[in-house]
Protein backbone atom coordinates (compact mmCIF):
# COMPACT_ATOMS: atom_id res chain seq x y z
CA UNK A 1 0.00 0.00 0.00
CA UNK A 2 2.90 2.37 0.72
CA UNK A 3 4.22 1.99 -2.82
CA UNK A 4 0.77 2.44 -4.32
CA UNK A 5 0.17 5.58 -2.26
CA UNK A 6 3.52 7.07 -3.25
CA UNK A 7 2.98 6.26 -6.92
CA UNK A 8 -0.41 7.96 -6.80
CA UNK A 9 1.23 11.11 -5.42
CA UNK A 10 3.87 10.91 -8.17
CA UNK A 11 1.20 10.64 -10.86
CA UNK A 12 -0.56 13.70 -9.46
CA UNK A 13 2.70 15.65 -9.39
CA UNK A 14 3.50 14.67 -13.00
CA UNK A 15 0.12 15.98 -14.10
CA UNK A 16 1.19 19.46 -12.98
CA UNK A 17 4.02 19.49 -15.56
CA UNK A 18 3.07 19.77 -19.22
CA UNK A 19 4.15 16.80 -21.31
CA UNK A 20 5.18 14.68 -18.33
CA UNK A 21 3.69 11.43 -17.03
CA UNK A 22 4.60 8.91 -14.36
CA UNK A 23 4.81 5.14 -14.72
CA UNK A 24 6.91 2.22 -13.50
CA UNK A 25 8.67 4.47 -10.99
CA UNK A 26 9.88 7.02 -13.56
CA UNK A 27 8.75 10.48 -14.68
CA UNK A 28 8.82 10.62 -18.50
CA UNK A 29 8.39 13.16 -21.26
CA UNK A 30 7.91 11.77 -24.79
CA UNK A 31 7.24 15.04 -26.57
CA UNK A 32 10.41 14.74 -28.66
CA UNK A 33 10.23 12.23 -31.51
CA UNK A 34 13.86 11.21 -31.19
CA UNK A 35 14.55 11.16 -27.43
CA UNK A 36 12.66 10.39 -24.23
CA UNK A 37 13.38 12.69 -21.29
CA UNK A 38 13.32 11.14 -17.84
CA UNK A 39 13.53 12.15 -14.20
CA UNK A 40 14.40 9.16 -12.04
CA UNK A 41 13.42 9.45 -8.35
CA UNK A 42 15.73 6.58 -7.42
CA UNK A 43 13.07 4.61 -5.58
CA UNK A 44 14.03 1.24 -4.11
CA UNK A 45 11.27 -0.05 -1.89
CA UNK A 46 11.84 -1.88 1.39
CA UNK A 47 8.44 -2.52 2.96
CA UNK A 48 7.30 0.89 4.23
CA UNK A 49 10.17 3.08 3.03
CA UNK A 50 12.26 4.00 0.00
CA UNK A 51 15.29 6.17 -0.71
CA UNK A 52 14.89 9.31 -2.80
CA UNK A 53 17.99 9.87 -4.94
CA UNK A 54 16.96 11.70 -8.11
CA UNK A 55 18.69 11.83 -11.48
CA UNK A 56 17.95 13.15 -14.95
CA UNK A 57 18.28 10.85 -17.93
CA UNK A 58 17.95 10.91 -21.71
CA UNK A 59 17.08 7.93 -23.90
CA UNK A 60 17.81 8.67 -27.55
CA UNK A 61 15.96 6.12 -29.66
CA UNK A 62 18.62 5.63 -32.33
CA UNK A 63 21.35 5.27 -29.74
CA UNK A 64 19.22 2.66 -27.96
CA UNK A 65 18.68 0.75 -31.20
CA UNK A 66 22.40 0.72 -31.97
CA UNK A 67 23.27 -0.24 -28.41
CA UNK A 68 20.89 -3.20 -28.30
CA UNK A 69 21.92 -4.35 -31.77
CA UNK A 70 25.67 -4.39 -31.02
CA UNK A 71 26.04 -5.22 -27.33
CA UNK A 72 22.69 -6.85 -26.68
CA UNK A 73 21.16 -4.50 -24.13
CA UNK A 74 20.23 -0.86 -23.71
CA UNK A 75 22.02 1.89 -21.81
CA UNK A 76 20.94 5.42 -20.93
CA UNK A 77 22.15 7.91 -23.51
CA UNK A 78 22.96 10.26 -20.63
CA UNK A 79 22.40 10.25 -16.88
CA UNK A 80 23.31 12.80 -14.21
CA UNK A 81 22.60 12.26 -10.51
CA UNK A 82 21.38 15.28 -8.55
CA UNK A 83 23.85 14.42 -5.79
CA UNK A 84 26.84 14.80 -8.13
CA UNK A 85 25.88 18.37 -9.04
CA UNK A 86 24.25 19.33 -5.73
CA UNK A 87 25.98 22.72 -5.82
CA UNK A 88 23.93 23.61 -8.92
CA UNK A 89 20.53 22.73 -7.50
CA UNK A 90 18.03 25.51 -6.83
CA UNK A 91 14.62 24.03 -6.11
CA UNK A 92 15.31 21.02 -3.88
CA UNK A 93 15.52 21.95 -0.18
CA UNK A 94 19.19 22.25 0.71
CA UNK A 95 19.12 19.53 3.36
CA UNK A 96 17.71 17.04 0.82
CA UNK A 97 20.13 17.68 -2.05
CA UNK A 98 22.28 14.68 -1.18
CA UNK A 99 19.31 12.34 -0.90
CA UNK A 100 16.48 11.48 1.46
CA UNK A 101 14.31 8.61 2.68
CA UNK A 102 10.53 8.44 2.42
CA UNK A 103 8.54 6.55 5.08
CA UNK A 104 4.91 5.71 5.46
CA UNK A 105 5.50 6.74 9.08
CA UNK A 106 8.95 8.05 10.00
CA UNK A 107 8.41 8.09 13.78
CA UNK A 108 9.73 4.53 14.43
CA UNK A 109 12.81 5.32 12.31
CA UNK A 110 13.46 8.57 14.16
CA UNK A 111 13.08 6.80 17.49
CA UNK A 112 15.50 4.07 16.38
CA UNK A 113 18.29 6.45 15.33
CA UNK A 114 17.94 8.44 18.55
CA UNK A 115 18.21 5.21 20.55
CA UNK A 116 21.22 3.93 18.60
CA UNK A 117 24.78 4.39 19.83
CA UNK A 118 26.12 4.26 16.27
CA UNK A 119 25.48 7.93 15.51
CA UNK A 120 26.71 11.15 17.06
CA UNK A 121 24.36 14.09 17.55
CA UNK A 122 25.32 15.71 14.23
CA UNK A 123 24.60 12.53 12.26
CA UNK A 124 21.31 11.99 14.09
CA UNK A 125 20.23 15.50 13.15
CA UNK A 126 21.19 14.97 9.50
CA UNK A 127 19.36 11.63 9.27
CA UNK A 128 16.30 13.11 10.93
CA UNK A 129 16.24 16.04 8.49
CA UNK A 130 16.42 13.68 5.51
CA UNK A 131 13.54 11.51 6.70
CA UNK A 132 10.20 12.32 5.05
CA UNK A 133 6.73 11.13 5.88
CA UNK A 134 4.49 10.17 2.98
CA UNK A 135 2.28 13.11 3.92
CA UNK A 136 5.25 15.49 3.48
CA UNK A 137 6.46 14.25 0.12
CA UNK A 138 4.33 15.98 -2.52
CA UNK A 139 6.04 19.41 -2.33
CA UNK A 140 9.43 17.67 -2.35
CA UNK A 141 8.54 15.72 -5.50
CA UNK A 142 7.29 18.95 -7.07
CA UNK A 143 10.62 20.59 -6.26
CA UNK A 144 12.39 17.55 -7.73
CA UNK A 145 10.44 17.91 -10.97
CA UNK A 146 11.16 21.62 -11.19
CA UNK A 147 14.82 20.85 -10.60
CA UNK A 148 14.90 18.03 -13.11
CA UNK A 149 13.20 19.91 -15.92
CA UNK A 150 15.50 22.88 -15.33
CA UNK A 151 18.62 20.67 -15.39
CA UNK A 152 17.53 19.01 -18.62
CA UNK A 153 17.13 22.39 -20.29
CA UNK A 154 20.47 23.55 -18.91
CA UNK A 155 22.62 20.54 -19.74
CA UNK A 156 21.22 19.39 -23.10
CA UNK A 157 20.59 21.01 -26.47
CA UNK A 158 17.08 19.86 -27.34
CA UNK A 159 16.73 22.04 -30.45
CA UNK A 160 17.30 19.02 -32.73
CA UNK A 161 18.48 15.44 -32.52
CA UNK A 162 21.78 16.23 -34.22
CA UNK A 163 22.46 19.18 -31.92
CA UNK A 164 21.64 17.01 -28.91
CA UNK A 165 24.02 14.24 -29.97
CA UNK A 166 26.82 16.60 -30.98
CA UNK A 167 26.69 18.29 -27.56
CA UNK A 168 27.09 15.02 -25.66
CA UNK A 169 28.42 14.20 -23.17
CA UNK A 170 26.89 16.77 -20.84
CA UNK A 171 29.35 19.23 -19.34
CA UNK A 172 29.26 20.08 -15.63
CA UNK A 173 31.38 20.44 -12.51
CA UNK A 174 30.96 17.94 -9.71
CA UNK A 175 30.26 19.06 -6.16
CA UNK A 176 33.27 17.34 -4.62
CA UNK A 177 36.71 16.12 -5.76
CA UNK A 178 35.72 12.63 -4.64
CA UNK A 179 32.85 12.73 -7.16
CA UNK A 180 34.78 12.63 -10.45
CA UNK A 181 33.32 13.82 -13.73
CA UNK A 182 32.47 10.40 -15.17
CA UNK A 183 30.83 11.09 -18.51
CA UNK A 184 33.61 9.20 -20.32
CA UNK A 185 33.79 6.37 -17.82
CA UNK A 186 32.55 2.77 -17.88
CA UNK A 187 29.17 2.35 -19.59
CA UNK A 188 28.86 6.08 -20.20
CA UNK A 189 32.03 5.94 -22.29
CA UNK A 190 30.56 3.10 -24.35
CA UNK A 191 27.49 5.20 -25.12
CA UNK A 192 29.60 8.20 -26.17
CA UNK A 193 31.34 5.91 -28.67
CA UNK A 194 27.94 4.89 -30.09
CA UNK A 195 26.89 8.52 -30.33
CA UNK A 196 30.01 9.31 -32.36
CA UNK A 197 29.16 6.45 -34.71
CA UNK A 198 25.65 7.83 -35.25
CA UNK A 199 27.31 11.11 -36.24
CA UNK A 200 29.57 9.34 -38.75
CA UNK A 201 32.71 9.34 -36.60
CA UNK A 202 34.01 5.76 -36.69
CA UNK A 203 37.52 6.54 -35.42
CA UNK A 204 36.51 7.72 -31.97
CA UNK A 205 35.80 4.26 -30.53
CA UNK A 206 39.18 2.97 -31.75
CA UNK A 207 40.97 5.92 -30.15
CA UNK A 208 38.95 5.57 -26.95
CA UNK A 209 39.73 1.84 -26.76
CA UNK A 210 43.47 2.46 -27.13
CA UNK A 211 45.92 2.83 -24.26
CA UNK A 212 46.51 6.44 -25.31
CA UNK A 213 43.03 7.44 -24.11
CA UNK A 214 43.18 7.62 -20.33
CA UNK A 215 40.17 7.08 -18.07
CA UNK A 216 39.74 7.06 -14.31
CA UNK A 217 38.07 3.66 -14.15
CA UNK A 218 38.75 0.54 -16.24
CA UNK A 219 37.13 0.66 -19.66
CA UNK A 220 34.35 -1.70 -20.71
CA UNK A 221 36.62 -3.62 -23.09
CA UNK A 222 34.11 -6.34 -24.00
CA UNK A 223 31.52 -3.82 -25.21
CA UNK A 224 34.13 -1.68 -26.96
CA UNK A 225 35.52 -4.68 -28.83
CA UNK A 226 32.00 -5.61 -29.92
CA UNK A 227 31.55 -2.11 -31.35
CA UNK A 228 34.92 -2.22 -33.13
CA UNK A 229 34.07 -5.63 -34.61
CA UNK A 230 30.85 -4.16 -36.01
CA UNK A 231 32.55 -1.14 -37.61
CA UNK A 232 32.88 -2.54 -41.17
CA UNK A 233 29.15 -3.19 -41.40
CA UNK A 234 28.29 0.11 -39.71
CA UNK A 235 30.51 2.01 -42.16
CA UNK A 236 28.91 0.22 -45.11
CA UNK A 237 25.41 1.14 -43.97
CA UNK A 238 26.43 4.73 -43.30
CA UNK A 239 27.97 5.05 -46.79
CA UNK A 240 24.82 3.67 -48.42
CA UNK A 241 22.10 5.35 -46.33
CA UNK A 242 23.68 8.11 -44.24
CA UNK A 243 22.90 6.16 -41.07
CA UNK A 244 24.69 3.21 -39.43
CA UNK A 245 21.39 1.68 -38.33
Amino acid sequence: MFKEKLYEICANVAADFEGWSFGAGIFKNKSLKHTDLKILPGFGFDQDNTPLGPAISLQNKRTSTLCKRIIGYDLSTSLINFQVIAQDLHYMPEHLRLGASIFEDKKPYIAAIHASSRYDDKMVEALEQRALDLTDVRPILTAMMREGTSLIQTHYDLSSEENLLRALPAKYSTRHPNSPYDEMEKQKGVVVCLVHILLGDFDFVVNYRSNDYKTIFPKRIKELDAIIAALPELKRRYAETGSPI
